[in-house]
């Protein structure tokens, strides 16, 4: 049997203000950041099986589907839910205990809905300081950082998620539609110059609010065989989830979330920089 994990923390990024910052200048560069949430179609007939069974199907899909596409198998107590691996690979047994039933299959993780949203303020130029009593400093800086990539779970207590390969199976399933304009699973770093205007005897610099992208899978598990043991000892074998009218089981609260920067025609983050500033101290002139 399994031993339970707790799942890796979110990343995420801190916003970085100074000491009571006045936000003072109109946006540069700002776009629209509408949230919009899109659903597809489903890439199969996969059946939810969420609410079928006395235990949780979420975790179940979590467990069986943790980034691999390749063929596994599997024993699973049906009166709790808990699985345990199959290291015999399916091979003929003479009979299963009573309860445990065995299956073998694969996963894959289709997109299922995808939205943009907005993401944390975060500095990306060095402080500009104006000393100045009576003129504002105008001065063209360099604005850098770089795209954010993570991805998360929605079961607690999730184990043996394989984050590396399922970041590549997962920007692959997003579809083509966003291998140029997101940066998931392609973290870089960027560089933009752009200007900022300090007014008098203040200190300024530059935050972006960037535009984020989150796509989600909902992961399938197809059964290729599945057994059970025949009251008169041996096997009953059907290719079916235990024996019902559907090979291809899902659980709509089972889903990981891929997330990342919406990418402009320059492979840059998309989003507004936002000015601020606040009033110089002794350390500043």
């Amino acid at each position: 049997m399994r031993s339970e994990l707790k799942s890796p923390p979110k990343k995420t990024t801190a916003s970085v203000r100074g000491k009571a910052p006045i936000k003072r200048v109109a946006t540069v560069g700002a776009l629209t950041l509408a949230s919009m949430l899109s659903f597809v179609s489903p890439a199969s007939a996969a059946t939810d099986i969420r609410g079928t069974e006395s235990w949780s199907t979420d975790k179940l899909l979590m467990s069986l589907c943790t980034g691999s596409t390749a063929k596994t198998y599997w024993f699973i107590d049906v009166n709790t839910g808990k699985l345990g691996k199959d290291t015999t690979n399916g091979l003929p047994a003479k009979s299963l205990p009573a309860g445990y039933e065995r299956f073998e299959g694969s996963c894959r993780y289709p997109k299922a809905s995808s939205w943009t949203w907005t993401g944390s303020d975060t500095r990306v130029t060095e402080p500009l300081v104006n000393c100045a009593y009576g003129s504002t400093l105008s001065q063209t800086v360099q604005a850098n950082g770089s795209t954010t990539s993570t991805t998360t779970n929605s079961v607690s207590g999730s184990v043996g998620i394989e984050w590396t390969i399922l970041e590549k199976v997962l920007s692959i399933e997003a579809g083509a539609s966003y291998q140029r304009s997101w940066s998931y699973a392609k973290q870089s770093g960027w560089s933009v110059s752009t200007t900022i205007a300090v007014s008098p005897r203040r200190t300024g610099w530059l935050v972006l609010r960037p535009e984020m992208r989150t796509v989600r899978s909902n992961p399938i598990f197809h059964v290729d065989r599945y057994s059970w043991g025949k009251s008169g000892g041996g096997q009953e074998n059907t290719t079916t989830w235990r024996g019902r009218s559907y090979n291809e089981i899902t659980s709509r609260g089972a889903y990981y979330d891929a997330k990342g920067n919406v990418l402009n025609s320059q492979g840059k983050p998309s989003g507004k920089y936002v000015a601020y500033d606040r009033a110089v101290n002794s350390s500043d002139c």
